[in-house]
């Protein structure tokens, strides 16, 4: 009888052995499909990163809308922007459809509403442009309305442009 018990333990045991080998194998996969999901990129993130790449004049972009929790900031190349309440030249563009235009000791801001690709208002998006030989506020704001006018044709929805964000909908259109 205890030769039995010895080899059905051994069985357990060795059992008991398998699985854990399988399931502490399989937690690198879990984690990393996980970390992946999380750490994805929003459709605006990625809007914004590609247009800085495009233009080495700017050394800031930002995206700013009205979403569940207000106006944040949805996107941005300054990742400390992401998520934070709207400063009012980020909100103003929005409410007025006009420009607002800073001049700062290191270039110009210059913050535009952003529509989608139908025209509808969908949010804000801001430029900092690096200091430039004659640069004007009727300059700088002419380059941002080409740039935002190259952004917004690859934006179909807001719901799109959010999409990936805390702030998304359920499904974006």
């Amino acid at each position: 009888m205890k030769v039995t018990w010895g080899i059905s333990g051994l069985q357990f045991l060795g059992g008991t052995t398998l699985l854990a080998a399988i399931l502490v194998g399989a937690f690198p996969l879990l984690t990393f499909a996980q970390a992946a999901t999380h750490t994805g990129k929003s459709f605006a993130q990625k809007l914004v990163e590609t247009t800085r790449a495009k233009h080495p004049e700017l050394d800031e972009i930002g995206i700013s809308a009205i979403t569940s929790r207000g106006c944040i900031g949805v996107a941005s190349t300054d990742k400390t922007d992401i998520g934070g309440k709207c400063e009012k030249e980020d909100s103003e563009p929005m409410h007025t459809g006009k420009p607002v235009v800073e001049k700062e000791k290191d270039g110009f801001d210059v913050t535009l509403p952003l529509h989608d690709s139908a025209g509808r208002m969908i949010g804000s998006v801001g430029f900092g442009f690096k200091p430039g030989q004659g640069q004007t506020e009727d300059s700088v704001t002419g380059q941002a309305q080409k740039v935002a006018a190259e952004m917004e044709a690859k934006i179909p929805s807001k719901a799109k442009l959010l999409e990936g964000t805390v702030d998304a909908p359920a499904r974006a259109t």
